[in-house]
């Protein structure tokens, strides 16, 4: 039905929609992340049909992750993480250090958390709101490189050896 041009060699694995948006990522050589209305046609760069679009800063491996209207990311695979709003793509921070390094792993979230793990490791919990506040930081001694699942109030981890299944 369309086609935008703009995006990089390597797109993160999955896009987010929300309201007749949908949103894709790229990061690797270059950086691009973009917000699309569905009901366009044919070749819509330049036209109203892109609502906005980043260039810089943006994801390579990670899937973004979209939760109560802000859309998360990683810039490139480093810890570097940027939450902006969905529909806007207006920054609610850019760019923040959280204590990772090397990103594989997406985020994801519950209902009150979001959870952001490296390879080395380690899993930093944030508040799921526009506000960056660290909750916790653990780690578990392995290289983490697959999505953290949350199930009920339980969140499983698949690491280099081991599943690790943590509930308070």
């Amino acid at each position: 039905m369309w086609r935008c041009g703009g995006q990089t060699q390597r797109p993160v694995a999955s896009p987010v929609h929300q309201d007749g948006l949908v949103i894709v990522g790229s990061g690797f050589r270059g950086a691009f992340v973009g917000a699309f209305e569905l009901d366009g046609t044919g070749d819509i760069a330049g036209t109203d049909n892109v609502v906005w679009s980043r260039n810089r800063d943006t994801p390579d491996i990670a899937s973004l992750l979209l939760t109560e209207g802000r859309l998360y990311y990683y810039k490139a695979k480093t810890g570097l993480l940027t939450c902006v709003d969905a529909n806007t793509g207006e920054p609610y921070y850019s760019t923040e250090r959280i204590g990772l390094t090397n990103i594989y792993a997406s985020p994801v979230a519950t209902p009150d958390y979001i959870y952001l793990s490296d390879r080395d490791g380690t899993t930093v919990v944030i508040e799921n709101s526009p506000e960056l506040k660290i909750v916790s930081t653990n780690t578990l001694g392995e290289t983490i490189d697959a999505t953290p699942s949350p199930v009920d109030d339980q969140l499983f981890i698949r690491g280099d050896k081991h599943l690790f299944c943590i509930s308070h």
